[in-house]
């Protein structure tokens, strides 16, 4: 889902240049009417916008206007805590320490509701050293559909039904509670309650196969009870 047709300018408008109402159009996908509907509806709501008259003029973002708050829905905040998640991994020099803070400051712009909501996703999501050479050798990149389904799933808290091939290649059915995401960079993982087995077990995402999202919720359970050491290696985002 793309940006409100509002922001969408207001994004162009932000990188300081001077943009006529054709060139908004042309960068934004929308029509000129639209364009100046939009430019409209700024103003009205307080956003200053310069206007160069004369030839070859056009609008700039005023040099006293703030952009608003950035409004992220729960899947693309959830998105961006897994981007920075990598980055810490990684112990990326120039972010360094900021990372813990930008994490923090994010989960602060949501209002109360989808804060908490925000907090309980993170403490699902758990992440540790960087992956081994075997592992980043034999990882594989998981295919894209499917680990959308399984995050859908895993932001619904829903049980999911899939084929797994294993590292020795034995394939299985599987039916799991998807309570957990592990990171070990590259390398992410599938935390669950399998139901067969009524035990925890972890799964490579790259080995999940024809994953189908049931009609049955689960309420989630502490990490160490499906993997007693997991504090060993993980800690939540």
């Amino acid at each position: 889902m793309g940006l409100p047709t509002s922001e969408r300018i207001l994004s162009l408008l932000g990188d300081s240049q001077v943009w006529t109402g054709q060139r908004l159009a042309e960068h934004s996908g929308l029509s000129l009417r639209t364009v100046r509907r939009a430019v409209a509806t700024l103003r009205e709501a307080g956003v200053a916008i310069d206007t160069d008259v004369g030839r070859g003029g056009g609008m700039r973002l005023g040099a006293r206007s703030a952009l608003p708050p950035v409004r992220l829905s729960h899947r693309e905040s959830v998105g961006l805590l897994f981007a920075l998640a990598v980055a810490e991994s990684l112990g990326l020099p120039l972010l360094g320490r900021d990372i813990a803070g930008l994490r923090t400051r994010l989960s602060a712009t949501f209002a109360p509701p989808a804060r908490a909501e925000v907090h309980r996703l993170r403490r699902r999501i758990l992440v540790g050293q960087p992956a081994s050479v075997a592992v980043r050798d034999s990882w594989r990149d998981p295919d894209a559909g499917q680990t959308r389904l399984l995050q859908e799933a895993f932001l619904a808290a829903r049980v999911v039904r899939f084929r797994y091939r294993s590292r020795d290649q034995r394939l299985s059915q599987r039916c799991v509670e998807p309570q957990y995401l592990l990171l070990n960079h590259p390398a992410w993982y599938l935390l669950g309650l399998d139901r067969d087995a009524a035990a925890g077990r972890t799964f490579r995402l790259d080995g999940i196969q024809k994953l189908q999202m049931l009609d049955e919720s689960f309420a989630t359970v502490s990490p160490q009870r499906l993997a007693p050491d997991v504090d060993s290696w993980f800690r939540a985002l």
